[in-house]
């Protein structure tokens, strides 16, 4: 039969609280630097936003408010198509 030794020794002698040191300090500096980008985001889309304005949607080609024809025949068969199937 196998003998299991569980001492504080094993862990000494296979460095590992050293390990688990590492371990969670590479854990928390990967944590902190999500949470600085997801801080930080909304000040870069500022800075982009500035450096390349969007378009104003309406007034590409063909925009208007209210849908077109075929964009409402579109519509009306996928609920049909829908209703059917249950």
């Amino acid at each position: 039969m196998i003998e299991i030794n569980l001492s504080i020794q094993n862990i000494l002698d296979g460095h590992g609280i050293e390990i688990a040191l590492v371990g969670m300090l590479v854990v928390f500096t990967a944590l902190a630097l999500i949470s600085a980008f997801i801080y930080l985001l909304p000040s870069v889309l500022r800075v982009v936003n500035l450096a390349y304005p969007l378009k104003d949607l309406c007034s590409l080609p063909d925009c208007s408010d209210t849908p077109n024809d075929e964009v409402l025949v579109a519509i009306s068969s996928v609920l049909h198509a829908v209703e059917i199937g249950k």
